[in-house]
């Protein structure tokens, strides 16, 4: 097999939209525990609003999913994970904790599996394993990123600075998302090749 087989690479251009998203969740994953505790919030606040939210809302959300289609919900859920991240970067207490964690957890909880079937069901068969390879690069590629960058950004400029970064390049995974699907990259993942 050639080597430009092993990643679907029409793929990897428009995942470069869960690289966007995927950014915030390794600064929140990272450092959410130690800007609570500046602000004096339960550490363990953030994480189990978070869960719960996703825990709640995933089983449902693929269900309508499936009638209505996967790409009408990424949409929505993306603006979910934006606005989640915006009220983290401005926090004070308890309550803006839980509500970005309502927020961001029922975004980035849902967006990952919608964005995934979205592209499963554009892609021939016998590339599904290098569509999900592209994907999974695109997505911890944007974690381990945010994961650096929210601790290097957050020593110069404090951790409401650096998750407003993180939601700056979450918002820009809405218009990238819109371009690529405009350009019907899915269709053209599924073409057949030389």
């Amino acid at each position: 097999m050639h080597p430009r087989h092993l990643v679907e690479w029409r793929v990897l251009i428009g995942a470069v939209t869960l690289f966007l998203y995927s950014f915030s969740y390794g600064g929140i994953t990272s450092f959410v525990a130690v800007y609570a505790g500046q602000l004096g919030v339960p550490r363990a606040l953030y994480f189990t609003v978070f869960c719960l939210a996703t825990v709640s809302t995933r089983p449902f959300i693929g269900r309508y999913a499936d009638r209505i289609g996967h790409a009408r919900l990424i949409v929505p859920c993306l603006a979910m994970i934006v606005l989640g991240i915006g009220v983290l970067s401005i926090a004070t207490d308890r309550a803006t904790f839980a509500v970005s964690a309502v927020l961001f957890g029922i975004g980035f909880g849902s967006a990952y599996p919608l964005f995934t079937s979205h592209l499963m069901h554009h892609v021939a068969e016998h590339r599904r394993t290098a569509t999900f390879g592209a994907m999974i690069g695109a997505f911890d590629t944007g974690i381990g990123t945010g994961s650096i960058a929210v601790g290097w950004i957050s020593q110069r400029y404090g951790f409401g600075g650096a998750f407003g970064v993180a939601g700056v390049l979450a918002l820009l995974s809405i218009p990238y998302y819109l371009c690529m699907e405009k350009r019907q990259w899915t269709t053209s993942a599924s073409a057949p090749r030389d």
